[in-house]
């Protein structure tokens, strides 16, 4: 993302070209964002990731806001301090990808809805333009985000008696026709192959009942908690997050933690919401003091949040393999100091976006699994092949070259990683990030010729 977000506003890449990469056509905002990021405060990785870190604050305060509206000035303090120093929060902060930015939305679309029932009808009107801008953004930041008009739908249906359904009819296919603009402006394609394509149940049931015990059991007490009181939004929280598990538990190809991001802001909202109310139930005089011991008890036994600063977060700590955190700045930079003429040489690999922001060329062949005929990539234009066979009549037709190659399941055909071992030459490897050296992520350089 970041890379094609480079080429553009270095000339390489027209927009057209930047805009319809097929890489990015799933967040084309984001690559905007990034791309704007890097005219306001240079080129750098640093650019890269100032967006996520900007939307992270915002999602604070945001967090801080709902929670102290919904139930008390403590139980704002509770879920902030749980949202600002969740590992898994600083981890997707810190990393230029949109889930942060979505998790963000999410709560600034429920103190939104909250407050649209609290002005009268005409000014509400501004906090439903505000959540449609909101939500559109969303749709343009990341494929998932488009399942947060489900929260929207969610609230205006739980609001409308059954008598009222005309009334309900306007504003329902108004959001339906801005919907349907969002998903065609944004090239959103929703092939219908079944609900159960796939069974991820189990890591789902891991992550939320095993690996956040606490954090999912008192959210939900929370919820259940506030639901009289806020009947309509916790209707539409809950329609969002059955779409969200069922989307991540049965229609996606893997399990990733980044894509149910978004539902851990309304965990540690609630979560907060759930110890204020304790606090004033059991000791009304002294609401404050069950919260604030309970702060002190997520600090002192570092439960899900991170005491200190530290250099990198690792996303990959609560599901190994989630995310790739491959060393490739350090890679790179042993590429080209191996290789001063690596512009010139014949590169095969299986790796678009991190080539171009580190090695500054894409390769001239790419390996893809699942790929059985050859086809040219619309943004590299080179083509990509995904068989042994086409590998070794391309190393046949040049005498001399490079394969990079990530040596974990990656996109690379296992047969071919396994004929460059037996037959190339092994110039280096790069194991791991020296901040996540348990997390081994390697990289290996062959050659043929050389």
């Amino acid at each position: 993302m970041s890379g094609v977000a480079l080429q553009w506003i270095s000339g390489k890449l027209g927009f057209l070209q930047a805009f319809n990469s097929p890489g990015i056509a799933y967040q084309r905002l984001h690559m905007l964002t990034i791309a704007l990021s890097f005219k306001i405060f240079g080129i750098s990785e640093f650019s890269a990731r100032i967006p996520s870190a900007i939307v992270f604050i915002i999602g604070i305060i945001a967090i801080y806001l709902l929670a102290k509206k919904m139930s008390n000035l403590w139980g704002g303090i509770v879920g902030a301090f749980l949202y600002t120093f969740s590992h898994l929060n600083l981890a997707y902060a810190t990393q230029a990808k949109p889930y942060s930015a979505l998790e963000t939305i999410v709560l600034v679309v429920m103190l939104l809805l909250i407050k649209s029932q609290e002005i009268k009808s005409r000014k509400a009107v501004w906090c439903h333009a505000g959540i449609i801008i909101l939500l559109s953004l969303a749709s343009g930041l990341h494929l998932i985000g488009g399942m947060l008009w489900v929260l929207y739908f969610g609230f205006i249906t739980a609001g409308v008696k059954v008598m009222n359904l005309k009334k309900l009819l306007p504003p329902v296919f108004a959001v339906l026709f801005i919907t349907v603009g969002i998903l065609l402006a944004f090239d959103i394609r929703v092939v219908p192959e079944g609900i159960f394509r796939f069974n991820h149940l189990y890591q789902v049931v891991k992550l939320l009942a095993y690996k956040y015990t606490l954090v999912s059991l008192f959210s939900g007490l929370g919820f259940l908690w506030m639901f009289k009181k806020n009947r309509r939004l916790s209707y539409a929280v809950f329609a969002y997050a059955c779409v969200v598990l069922l989307l991540a538990t049965f229609q996606q190809y893997i399990f990733n933690i980044r894509y149910v991001v978004s539902l851990f802001g309304i965990l540690y909202l609630y979560f907060g919401i759930f110890w204020a109310k304790v606090g004033e139930y059991y000791l009304p005089k002294k609401a404050w003091l069950i919260p604030l011991l309970m702060i002190v008890v997520l600090y002192v036994t570092s439960y899900k949040i991170v005491r200190t600063p530290r250099v990198y977060y690792n996303p990959n700590i609560d599901k190994y393999g989630d995310v790739q955190i491959a060393n490739y700045r350090e890679f790179y930079a042993k590429l080209k100091q191996r290789f001063p003429n690596f512009m010139k040489m014949y590169i095969i690999s299986n790796i678009f976006d991190t080539e171009a922001w580190y090695m500054g060329r894409y390769s001239n062949a790419y390996f893809w699994k699942f790929t059985t005929t050859p086809y040219k990539h619309h943004t590299a234009g080179v083509y990509i092949y995904g068989t042994v066979k086409d590998f070794r009549t391309l190393i046949a037709k040049h005498p001399q070259g490079l394969l990079i190659m990530e040596d974990w399941q990656s996109f690379l055909p296992d047969d071919v990683k396994e004929y460059a071992k037996k037959n190339l030459k092994l110039e280096f490897r790069v194991e791991s990030l020296k901040e996540a050296k348990d997390d081994p992520w390697p990289l290996a350089l062959y050659s043929w010729g050389l």
